[in-house]
């Protein structure tokens, strides 16, 4: 095998790695129309294109370094012409992959200087080859598991981009002089090696982390943001429900006067018992110590009624009124809309249920709802993912968790068969003595 064909393997070798790296990142990005052709294309002529580039054309450290940006812009453009998403970052996330394949790349170049292994190699070219494929598939397995399957960049701010692109473009600007001028000295190479993993480990480190710190943070906003519209419900409802009251009080009162003339004029008078029944409809189903919950869950039996689903409320305690009503509205709401939601996808009359109970166990109050439900749940961070969510599940159950931690509780979700089931742990208010 003459040098100039080993000269063109390593380049395309290099390429390669760089774009099966970067194709773990570009997964959560949309593909263009015709992705097949598109991809391929790009990928015949980068290959015609990168065998052209010969490392050894020159001794500059810096002319390297210069063809190795090629390569990666090449791999970079291959992305652009394939999938959607915004350019920058796209660009980010091949860089990533970069990040990713210098990590490997050191990994198996610290793994050929163990003596038995160096020996092995020289014995035969089959033997890096192998090593290095074994190696890159693990080093790209745990990097996916870890941090590419974890979140989508294109969600990231454009100043965490700009800073992981240039950390890693420095690490291997400053790894190609390290190579170039090693002098020979195998602790020298071995300690370069260990700072390229470890800058590049930190790069990825770093987003993963501050992606995540950025993702509570913008859902914690929007939680925020929901809970300021339910206040607004929420004064709506607490007027209509004063206003509700007075008027059953006073519909209540008119009938008993009825009542009791027609019986002292002995006088005869149509049933009376429907207006009845439908005026104590208007009563709350239970009673939870919090009149605006009474009066929610009262409506949200109505609104099952109109799905033809059949709502079960029972109440074993009246301690909810020592929560803020506002909270306690916006997170029954969510969690019963949920269980609506599940509900309404049964086909069988018989199934379509949901039931709410409220009880006091020692000092917490435990909230049970369970519904029926059809299809497949998958769970992400021990939350339920919405199939028609953006790749994510809904705020609504995340709120339901985050209000149930600032009282201090806790939320469990779980499904047993094809029930969904809703846990939420209150702990009570101690009293000041």
């Amino acid at each position: 095998m003459n040098n100039s064909m080993i000269i063109s393997l390593t380049s395309v070798g290099y390429f390669l790695e760089i774009l099966v790296a970067e194709l773990l990142y570009l997964r959560a990005y949309n593909k263009r129309n015709h992705f097949i052709i598109r991809f391929a294309i790009s990928l015949i002529v980068s290959f015609l294109l990168v065998l052209q580039i010969d490392f050894y054309s020159t001794s500059s450290t810096i002319g390297r370094f210069f063809l190795l940006l090629i390569i990666i812009g090449i791999s970079v453009c291959i992305s652009l012409i394939s999938f959607k998403g915004d350019t920058f970052s796209i660009i980010s996330s091949c860089i990533n992959g970069v990040a990713t394949q210098h990590i490997a790349n050191k990994l198996t170049l610290m793994i050929s200087f163990i003596p038995i292994v160096n020996n092995v190699s020289k014995s035969s070219f089959i033997v890096p080859i192998v090593l290095e494929v074994i190696v890159f598939s693990i080093v790209y397995l745990i990097v996916f598991m870890l941090v590419a399957k974890n979140f989508h960049f294109e969600k990231n701010s454009i100043r965490l981009n700009a800073l992981s692109i240039t950390i890693v473009i420095t690490c291997i600007g400053v790894n190609r002089l390290v190579i170039d001028h090693n002098s020979g000295n195998i602790y020298y190479e071995i300690a370069a090696c260990i700072y390229a993993i470890i800058c590049c480990s930190l790069a990825l480190a770093m987003q993963l982390y501050l992606y995540r710190w950025q993702e509570e943070k913008t859902e914690s906003l929007v939680i925020k943001g929901l809970l300021s519209a339910s206040e607004k419900q929420y004064e709506q409802w607490k007027a209509m429900v004063q206003f509700t009251n007075i008027q059953t009080h006073d519909l209540k009162h008119m009938l008993d006067r009825i009542e009791r003339l027609a019986s002292d004029n002995k006088l005869d008078i149509p049933d009376l018992s429907p207006i009845r029944d439908s005026i104590e409809g208007f009563s709350p189903l239970v009673k939870t110590g919090n009149e605006v919950l009474d009066v929610l869950l009262r409506n949200m039996s109505t609104l099952c009624k109109q799905q033809n689903i059949r709502f079960n409320c029972v109440s074993y305690t009246d301690s909810l009124g020592a929560y803020d009503s506002m909270l306690l509205y916006f997170l029954f709401a969510n969690a019963i809309d949920n269980a609506r939601a599940g509900a309404d996808t049964v086909k069988n009359p018989d199934r379509r249920v949901i039931d709410v109970s409220l009880k006091k166990f020692g000092d917490s109050v435990i909230i049970h709802i369970w519904n029926y439900f059809e299809g497949e749940i998958v769970f992400e961070d021990q939350l339920p993912v919405r199939e028609n969510s953006d790749g994510g599940h809904g705020f609504g159950v995340k709120s339901i968790r985050m209000i149930a931690e600032e009282y201090g509780g806790r939320v469990n979700v779980q499904t047993q068969d094809d029930v969904f089931v809703l846990n939420i742990f209150f702990p009570l208010p101690v009293s000041p003595k």
